[in-house]
């Protein structure tokens, strides 16, 4: 709705004795580097990582059975699950430690931007469903649901500024098929690498390599644990850069040799050893993976909106070019 004409504007003289408030540019960082992450990782204040990580598996489980109810793309879920992942690098579980409610906020974030778009209450009916398959039964105007509706109203705002409105979620799952017919390699193969492409939306590597990348490197890994010739994969050939595979192979094999009772290739390989011969044996052959330089970051402020108009930016380029004109 317009603001009437006479209402002065926020930060107006008229508002704000003091003058104008000043304006801040947000640029929007849809990758980060490790030095980075671990950065953001030791400011965010965690109780106890690995109870964190559990409270994270259980907001994917949620994401994952909702999103399948509802009937969503894999994509959505996905981009549910990276949204999550960026969501509390840049906040704290102290300040928001609802991982369910976040949970629900990003998937309806989520079918936002993936143009899947459901109602937020359909969302939350869903996961009532999912939790409590044998009832009561409960409409979309039920009290629970529309309390529920409210908190994540807030929570949306939140998701949104974090990912500095920028909507720009891209996924490994076309790459691998694409690359999967350039290599010639079997249909088998193919589907494992996918598994592992859903699995690495369980880890950050998306919010660090390019789409191409991952599924490169998902295929690597698939091709291993089938024992299929790898000589054919060379990044050069598929424009990723070697360092940048190094990351993905060995990053999801960490997480494998970790955490493999949480993912999806569980069902089929249940021995972690396999995947730690293969780090073992990838050590030997590869280079070690060199982070360039880049600005550290620090954990969201809540009230920078309060301080002035905050303006977020999609590429450096046009944050030099409003930076020069602010200072002009």
């Amino acid at each position: 709705m317009a603001a009437n004409a006479s209402t002065p504007r926020s930060g107006s003289p008229s508002t704000n004795p003091q003058g104008p408030l000043p304006a801040m540019i947000q640029l929007s960082r849809p990758y980060l580097t490790q030095n980075q992450i671990w950065t953001l990782e030791q400011n965010v204040a965690h109780t106890n990582g690995s109870r964190d990580q559990q409270l994270k598996f259980q907001a994917f489980s949620v994401i994952l059975a909702t999103g399948s109810y509802l009937r969503f793309p894999i994509r959505t879920m996905g981009t549910a699950m990276v949204l999550f992942q960026r969501f509390y690098l840049f906040n704290s579980m102290q300040d928001f430690p609802s991982t369910l409610d976040t949970a629900h906020a990003c998937l309806f974030v989520a079918s936002k931007t993936e143009d899947t778009l459901k109602k937020l209450k359909e969302i939350l009916l869903a996961s009532y469903y999912i939790k409590h398959p044998s009832g009561p039964d409960i409409s979309m105007d039920s009290p629970i649901i529309e309390d529920q509706r409210r908190r994540l109203i807030s929570l949306e705002r939140h998701v949104l500024e974090t990912m500095s409105f920028d909507f720009r979620v891209r996924h490994p799952q076309p790459y691998i098929i694409k690359f999967a017919k350039r290599l010639r390699y079997p249909m088998p193969l193919a589907e494992t690498a996918w598994q592992i492409a859903l699995d690495s939306y369980r880890t950050l590597v998306p919010l660090k390599c390019t789409p191409h990348a991952i599924a490169l490197g998902c295929l690597y890994i698939a091709a291993s644990l089938l024992e299929v010739n790898l000589s054919d994969i060379k990044p050069e050939q598929f424009c990723v850069r070697p360092l940048e595979f190094e990351n993905v192979v060995l990053e999801l094999l960490a997480f494998y040799i970790d955490w493999l009772p949480q993912t999806t290739l569980f069902a089929t390989y249940t021995d972690p050893s396999k995947f730690m011969s293969m780090r073992i044996e990838l050590n030997k052959r590869l280079g070690k993976y060199t982070e360039p330089r880049a600005p550290a970051l620090k954990l969201r402020d809540y009230t920078m909106g309060d301080k002035g108009t905050v303006r977020y930016v999609l590429n450096w380029e046009r944050e030099r070019i409003e930076r020069e004109i602010d200072m002009h």
